[in-house]
């Protein structure tokens, strides 16, 4: 050990001036307070990030290819040309509507998402989410059964919209189409009535993402085909990718094949651009507000260095006495602020663990509609932490310049000059 790293350390231990080693314990626990709090909040907010991610990958698909215009009947042809590319993991015809449920005396307003039940489990991930075993595989809807009945068609529903409409599996909903009742010229009533459909319930699903669990409602593709007379046409295909930060090329390659005057090809990122746009901004802000947290605990390393100059400025000059030189006086004292700091941010990022933990074991009840899911969600990333540890560190040893290099320049005639 060199003696500049001896006397620094000899310096924080001295207990002959009690306010001293007062206000450095305070430094330290400034210092641990800041690196707690960043650490904290960027798991928190990274969790976040994470969680609306994987919550909109697991329901959406990663690509949609859609069709100018309603008529979107070759889209077989677009399933095949699109599956042939390398990147693309499996594809799935979809159709979007939305309705009008009610159960009893109870109505909600939902979104009817028609699927192709057999390829729906490669393009996303709500089979996961079904709560009853098999529900999914109740959605196939047979247009021409060998015994000439007609067929009840079967849906599943969000658990939170279960909730609202008080209906569960086996029980049947009345879905109605609002539109179906205006002229398709303008807002003018048409003569007909809104066209009504009774669905069997097959299961619930709950994903996480109150959004979808509260109004999203999945079905069989050809049962909404024949509740709409829209023939075999689709809104268009979900596109499953094998990787999905890598969807922005696949993109491009996609629209090079399929004509941009007829295709619109969409991928999660630009679906979900505001979402994930005020995600990262919040993130970002909070890191930077906490960071002052850090700033101002570096200012006690700055006073704290201040007082033990003053305190040892005796020692000072009896050490450029001895033939110290000023670069080991300021090594003296940086070591000093250096100490104070790496305590501080070990210590913090010790405690952001123990909190990250805490947090992730807690209920704090968080209210879906609020915050679209349940949970607070926690991001452990050990690469976080270090860029956290490394900022704390930077900032504790540039606030140790100022000090230490005040002390470099005292000379010796200054410290001796009243002993």
């Amino acid at each position: 050990m060199s003696y500049e790293r001896f006397i620094a350390i000899r310096h924080l231990q001295s207990r002959s001036r009690s306010f001293v080693s007062t206000i450095t314990v305070i430094a330290i626990l400034g210092v641990f307070l800041g690196v707690m709090a960043l650490t904290s909040v960027t798991a928190v907010t990274g969790g976040f990030q994470d969680a609306f991610q994987e919550r909109v990958l697991g329901v959406n698909s990663h690509l949609l290819v859609m069709r100018y215009g309603a008529d979107f009947r070759n889209y077989r042809d677009v399933q095949e040309i699109v599956e042939s590319h390398d990147g693309v993991e499996a594809s799935s015809p979809f159709i979007f509507h939305e309705m009008i449920a009610s159960h009893g005396n109870r109505t909600a307003g939902i979104l009817a998402k028609g699927i192709e039940p057999s390829t729906a489990e490669s393009v996303s991930d709500i089979p996961q989410y079904v709560e009853q075993e098999g529900a999914l595989s109740e959605l196939d809807f047979d247009r021409f059964p060998e015994d000439g009945q007609v067929q009840v068609p079967s849906i599943l529903i969000g658990s939170t919209l279960a909730e609202r409409l008080e209906a569960g599996p086996g029980d049947t909903i009345r879905v109605t189409s609002p539109l179906e009742g205006l002229d398709s010229g303008g807002w003018q009533s048409a003569s007909q009535e809104p066209s009504t459909q009774v669905f069997h319930v097959a299961g619930t699903y709950r994903s996480g993402f109150h959004e979808y669990d509260d109004r999203m409602v999945l079905a069989d593709f050809r049962a909404l085909q024949d509740f709409f007379d829209q023939g075999d046409t689709v809104t268009g295909v979900d596109v499953r990718v094998k990787d999905v930060f890598a969807v922005g090329e696949l993109s491009e390659e996609l629209r090079e094949s399929l004509p941009a005057s007829e295709y619109r090809i969409l991928d999660w990122r630009q679906l979900n651009h505001n979402l994930f746009t005020s995600l990262e901004l919040q993130r970002r802000v909070l890191a930077v507000l906490f960071l002052f947290i850090v700033l101002v605990a570096s200012f006690n390393i700055v006073c704290t260095l201040i007082m033990i100059v003053l305190e040892k400025n005796k020692e000072i000059a009896i050490l450029k006495s001895m033939g110290a030189t000023n670069g080991e006086i300021m090594k003296t004292f940086m070591y000093q602020g250096t100490i104070i700091g790496l305590i501080g941010t070990l210590n913090g990022l010790i405690g952001g663990l123990a909190v990250c933990l805490l947090v992730r074991s807690a209920d704090f009840g968080l209210d879906p509609e609020v915050y679209m899911i349940d949970h607070l969600p926690v991001r452990i990333d050990p690469i976080e932490f270090l860029v956290v540890a490394v900022v704390a560190m930077a900032i504790c040893i540039l606030a140790t310049v100022g000090p230490s290099w005040w002390a470099s320049q005292m000379r010796p005639v200054d410290g001796l000059r009243y002993d």
